[in-house]
């Protein structure tokens, strides 16, 4: 079992999709000495390159990446499965004499990381699943959400309601625990590691053009080729990402290319706007850089170079 002692010190690099993060991170670690862990629940996955914005082998300037591309579109993966991964990551990169900078928009994945959760020893019944999944597949999950929305409405704020199997589990919580999930996962008193955590959050108008900006920019690089190839995945979670299944919707006549477009941008600017309302409501020590541009990058390397300075707790 992979122990963290607490000492271990990361940096933690987080800001909704399309606000920067990768090129801050990449000259973290440039300048700082650091590798790069991935930190978000669709490019774990493999195939899912243009749509999720992974940086490219030529992007990455030889920069050691990890957690990305590990698990196949059809494979489960969970938070727990996440925090153990990226521990012994962590471990890895430290004993190296390296930084590990963690990367991403996954804002369950950061707080499991620093504080764990602890719904994951939560009883499991297979015939209350099966009773949710039969009212799902009966009254859709429309219905099955607002299920959720009358006993954990603060689990219904964090889950979306395409993600009908967390929905399902946290349903599941309840009914056999008697306690929501949000209540449950209350997780460790104390961090686990020795943390800097930095959240880019650039201006409204400024975030929604570059995210408009790099959904063109995916479309051009061959997303919906790239959704093609992936097509016998249809049915799993991971192409339910913003960007598969729209592009999956306009390959099955039910919308114009330039309705999935635009339904990409909308879906990626709502999801932007629930990234940041999360990373606000993680109980660690955040560093949140209003208004952020590249001109604030000097000043956030330099409260890296501080923190590495200063001594381990």
């Amino acid at each position: 079992m992979v122990q963290t002692s607490g000492l271990n010190k990361i940096i933690i690099i987080a800001g909704p999709t399309a606000s920067g993060k990768t090129d801050l991170s990449l000259r973290c670690a440039r300048e700082l000495g650091g590798e790069i862990i991935g930190c978000d629940s669709m490019q774990i996955y493999k195939g899912l390159n243009i749509g999720t914005g992974k940086v490219s082998a030529e992007e990455s300037f030889g920069i050691p990446h990890f957690m990305i591309d590990i698990m196949h579109p059809n494979a489960e993966f969970s938070v727990n499965e996440y925090v153990k991964r990226c521990d012994k990551t962590v471990l890895e990169i430290s004993d190296r004499g390296n930084i590990p900078i963690v990367v991403g928009g996954t804002g369950l994945y950061i707080s499991a990381l620093l504080y764990g959760l602890d719904y994951a020893g939560a009883a499991k019944s297979e015939e209350v699943r099966n009773k949710y999944s039969e009212i799902l597949n009966k009254q859709g999950k429309e219905f099955l959400f607002e299920l959720l929305k009358r006993v954990d409405f603060d689990s219904s704020l964090k889950i979306n309601m395409n993600d009908t199997k967390r929905v399902i589990r946290a349903l599941e919580i309840y009914e056999l625990t008697g306690r929501p999930k949000s209540s449950a996962a209350s997780g460790c008193e104390t961090a686990r590691y020795d943390y800097l955590f930095i959240v880019l959050s650039p201006s409204r108008d400024v975030l929604y053009a570059n995210i408009n900006a790099r959904v063109d920019k995916m479309i051009d690089r061959g997303l919906i080729d790239e959704v093609k190839s992936l097509c016998s995945y249809r049915d799993c979670q991971s192409m339910q990402a913003i960007g598969y299944k729209e592009i999956i919707a306009y390959l099955d006549g039910e919308m114009s290319l330039d309705d999935a477009i635009e339904r990409i941008k909308i879906n990626t600017r709502h999801y932007a706007k629930r990234q940041m309302t999360y990373f606000k409501n993680i109980r660690a020590k955040t560093y949140l850089y209003e208004n952020y541009d590249k001109t604030m990058d000097d000043a956030i390397i330099a409260e890296c170079r501080k923190f590495l300075k200063t001594k381990r707790v």
